[in-house]
This record gives C-alpha cells, sequence and structure tokens, in this order.
C-alpha cells in the first residue's frame, strides 16, 4: 500500500516557549507531517497545569489543554536557564530547519538564543517568533498575556454591552491567532528560503494581529473622519434588527437586512399593528430606539425554542442562526458530518476526543499519528539518538539541572 504523502514531511522544528501560542503553532506544523521536537522547562509546560482535567482531577499528563496543543511532537525538557541546557537547544537548532518560540526577546538575547545567534552558526535557519507587542518595539519585554493583547489592540473596546466595562475573547483566543499567524509566518519564510536560499527571522506581534480585526471600519473612522464607534453589544447598530435575542430555550442570532426579509418577518408573526411605527420606516436608523422597538417581537420570540425559530426562520427565507452552547458543539450534526472530533489513544490520559482540522487537503490530508509527549519522553531519542550524546554524559546532565 503506497503510503499517505504528508503535506509539511521532510521539515525539522523545533519548538520552545510555554502556554499557548508557540505550542500552538508546532501543533499546526506538527499535524501536516512536519518533524516537532517540543523543549519543556523539567518542571514542563504550564499548559500542563491548566486543564481541564477529567473529574477535575490535575495531573500532568492528563491536561485537556495540553493534550489538544500538543500532538504530533516528540517532547524533550531542558532548562535554558542552565549554560549546558542552552548549548543543547543550539544543538537541536542546527538540526532544524524552523525554530519557533514565543519567548521574550531580551531572554533570547541573555541566553544567546536569539536570532542572530544562531543564524551566525546556521544561516539557513528560520526563526517564528511570537509575541505580544512584537520584536524591535518599545515593549517587546513586558510581561504580557491574551487578555494584555486583546486590551492593547483596541478590540476589547467594542465587546460587550454598552453600559458595562470592555470584554475580552475568552478561552485566550489572542494566543491562538497568534500560533496560527506565527505558523503562517513560518511556512512564508520557508517558502523564501527555496527560492534565496537563505534563512530569515519572522516575527509576529498578537497586538497586531488583533487590531487588524478592526479592519475597514473602525480604525479608519476615527483616522479619517475622528469617529469612535461604541460597544453594539447584543445588538448591531449598522441597521434594525441584527441582534443576538433570547430564544424560550437560549439565544438566536437575527437579521433581515434586506425589505423582503422584514416583510417576511412581520407576516410570520401575523403582521403585528407595530409593523407601521414610523420609527421603523428607515431601518438603518431604527437602532436608535432599538430598547423600545425590541419590546414589540422580542416576547414573540421568547415564546418558541431555537429549533422551532430555526425551522419557521428557515421556511420563511429570513436570516438567522442559533446560539450554540458547548454541548450543542459537542453534539452537532455538521461536525459529525465533517468527521471534525478525532479520538486518540494517550499512555496516561487514555482514550479522549479532541478537535480536528478546520480544512482538509485532498491528497496530503491532516491526521493525528502520536498522542502529545510525555514530560521528557524523547530525551534519549533526541538529545542521545539524534544529538548524539551517550547515556553516562544525558544522566550527568540531567543530575546537575539541564534536563
Amino acid at each position: 500500500m503506497t503510503e499517505t504523502p504528508l503535506a509539511l514531511g521532510g521539515f525539522k522544528v523545533v519548538e520552545f516557549g510555554d502556554f499557548i501560542s508557540s505550542a500552538y503553532a508546532g501543533k499546526l506544523l506538527g499535524d501536516l507531517g512536519a518533524d516537532v521536537v517540543k523543549v519543556e522547562p523539567p518542571a514542563g509546560d504550564s499548559a500542563r497545569r491548566h486543564g481541564p482535567f477529567a473529574n477535575d482531577e490535575p495531573h500532568a499528563e492528563k491536561s485537556g489543554l495540553y493534550l489538544f496543543l500538543n500532538s504530533n511532537k516528540r517532547g524533550v525538557t531542558l532548562d535554558l536557564e542552565h549554560a549546558e541546557g542552552r548549548g543543547l537547544l543550539r544543538e537541536l537548532a542546527g538540526w532544524a530547519d524552523l525554530v519557533i518560540h514565543n519567548q521574550r526577546p531580551g531572554d533570547l538575547r541573555r541566553w544567546g538564543l536569539d536570532y542572530e545567534s544562531l543564524a551566525a552558526e546556521q544561516p539557513e535557519l528560520v526563526m517564528s517568533s511570537i509575541s505580544v507587542f512584537g520584536h524591535g518595539t518599545p515593549h517587546e519585554d513586558w510581561a504580557a498575556t491574551a487578555l494584555t493583547a486583546t486590551a492593547a489592540s483596541g478590540l476589547a473596546r467594542y465587546i460587550g454591552d454598552p453600559d458595562r466595562s470592555p470584554l475580552w475573547l475568552p478561552y485566550s483566543a489572542a494566543d491562538i491567532q497568534g500560533g496560527i499567524h506565527g505558523a503562517i509566518a513560518a511556512m512564508l519564510a520557508l517558502r523564501a528560503r527555496k527560492s534565496t536560499g537563505e534563512g530569515q527571522h519572522a516575527w509576529v506581534s498578537i497586538v497586531e494581529v488583533m487590531g487588524t480585526t478592526l479592519r475597514g471600519d473602525s480604525l479608519p473612522q476615527y483616522i479619517y473622519a475622528g469617529q469612535l464607534r461604541g460597544r453594539n453589544g447584543a445588538h448591531n447598530h449598522s441597521f434594525y434588527p441584527w441582534q443576538v435575542a433570547a430564544a424560550k430555550d437560549g439565544y438566536i442570532e437575527v437579521i433581515t437586512m434586506v425589505d423582503d426579509q422584514w416583510s417576511r418577518f412581520m407576516e410570520l408573526m401575523g403582521n403585528p399593528p407595530w409593523k407601521d411605527d414610523e420609527r421603523l420606516e428607515n431601518r438603518w436608523f431604527s437602532s436608535e430606539w432599538a430598547d423600545e422597538l425590541d419590546a414589540f417581537w422580542h416576547p414573540w420570540l421568547a415564546e418558541r425554542g431555537k429549533a422551532e425559530l430555526s425551522q419557521l426562520f428557515k421556511a420563511n427565507h429570513i436570516p438567522f442562526q442559533p446560539v450554540h452552547d458547548v454541548s450543542e458543539v459537542a453534539e452537532s450534526e455538521h461536525l459529525a458530518g465533517r468527521d471534525f472530533f478525532q479520538d486518540v489513544e494517550h499512555p496516561q490520559a487514555g482514550s479522549y476526543r479532541t478537535l480536528g482540522a478546520p480544512y482538509r487537503l485532498s491528497l496530503t490530508p491532516w491526521s493525528i499519528r502520536r498522542p502529545p509527549p510525555l514530560l521528557g519522553q524523547h530525551n534519549d531519542e533526541i538529545l542521545g539518538e539524534l544529538l548524539g550524546h551517550d547515556a553516562t554524559e544525558l544522566a550527568s546532565l540531567a543530575e546537575m539541572g539541564a534536563l
């Protein structure tokens, strides 16, 4: 049987850092076939301590977050505060096509692991650096998180109820976006190397990544017109109604931008007398009275469940989308039809279900070929067999705290 080719088969990657962004970048590359070696400190990546954990029982090998982020990798432990640990990482960088990380620039320079130092020994090396504020910026060494990035980018200013404080994007979404863009930047630099023969340093600022979501309206609106948009909350104030409203058993989004859609919506509710309210004559401006207008039709929604409303809106060609909770996503027929969820066997966590890829490649498909590594699982294989250090030397390194 012919073996299925891997999209990134043959690429060698060293990933080091902590928590989400660099790990997710490494996962994206590893899931497409790259040989990813994950470097953790001897105490392990902090994601191992974040959970969630089955039965709410913390275990370094059973964190749901860690298991999701680290499929298709081999794992080693190195203490980068230890000279010998840093030396081993430099050896790994000499083996790799790509080094991807989310360490602060000042730490890299202090360790001698910055791009300039590594490229001096290996000019064809590509490094992808992911950080909240980016390299070469006034705040490059600030300690920062996904919450910091969401706030500093301006994005948080537009999330939440207009009468309350701004909100962040949950589940460290900014870190996930940083990982995606870190992987993209790495692939672009590797692609360029095929033409130039030279490596380069690609760096990603998560603040800038999140700031791009202000795209063609909010930021240009301020730059060109000096106007600051407020938070929409459950409403989009572009026209009325475009909002998330309460149903009997949850929430549903309703949009009637086209007049014919609004007319069908009125017919569905029996053409109530309030449909001729003068405040609805031009629905591009109706949001000014949203609270009063909502009171006309929200009770009708609240008497019906999401399933019934979905059928009614579908039959009457009115745009809608139920707001799913996590249990509904897990049981989604659409995702099941896409074969999105994948089952994985892990030596410590046992059998668990994880998320698949949001894309499909017909010739070089995504797959999970190995479970996430145990802490230090491949020290002998990578540091010993690959880099050529014998068992006595590795034992000595472990004893002095370098591994």
